[in-house]
């Protein structure tokens, strides 16, 4: 059994804290995380976190992706969420409803469609990042510069561990069921009983 680390565990308490806050039911412009995430996708081709260094590229809500780019498959935009898209499914038909997506036939592959978002979905995603910026801008008001500049680093720090950790652990798990798979490989082929 791990021995408990109380710096570990006071660690471990506040991170948790972030699962349980009020923050977390807050709509953005009255959107859901789901929606919000979707848009964003959309708007940028990319997963929102990833698309770009946001310290020196704040989001472009102008450029008109659906011109430049084809729109995102349902399986594409699942995977850059990193969800299966049955959860994704019913988030994209929702916007749709209301006009803030639009599905298009794939130019390449008649059999695919491809969702873009609309100038609604834009206006959507511009006002929600601005209501989430002056939370932000408050909460740098609340902490100080120097203490919301460390925490950005410390948070950054906090997110690659815990990913490599995945990674290595997704790896170790793959690994090991290729080594099972192959050992119950090897004995089947060695053992002659029905």
């Amino acid at each position: 059994m791990t021995s408990i680390d109380p710096v570990a565990q006071k660690l471990l308490y506040s991170i948790m804290q972030f699962n349980k806050g009020k923050w977390r039911q807050h709509k953005p412009h009255g959107r859901n995380h789901n929606e919000i995430m979707v848009l964003a996708c959309l708007l940028h081709g990319s997963h929102p976190g990833e698309r770009m260094d946001w310290r020196d590229n704040p989001p472009d809500f102008e450029s008109h992706l659906n011109q430049e780019h084809p729109g995102l498959k349902v399986s594409e935009i699942s995977a850059l969420l990193r969800v299966k898209s049955p959860t994704i499914t019913p988030v994209i038909r929702g916007l749709e409803d209301e006009g803030l997506v639009e599905r298009t036939m794939d130019p390449e592959d008649r059999r695919a469609v491809r969702i873009t978002i609309t100038d609604a979905g834009r206006a959507i995603i511009r006002a929600a990042h601005d209501e989430r910026m002056a939370t932000f801008n408050r909460l740098v008001e609340h902490l100080g510069e120097e203490d919301s500049l460390q925490l950005a680093e410390l948070l950054s720090k906090v997110y690659t561990f815990f990913d490599t950790q995945v990674t290595h652990s997704s790896e170790a798990d793959e690994h090991a069921s290729k080594a099972s798979k192959q050992g119950n490989d090897a004995s089947e082929q060695g053992d002659d009983t029905p």
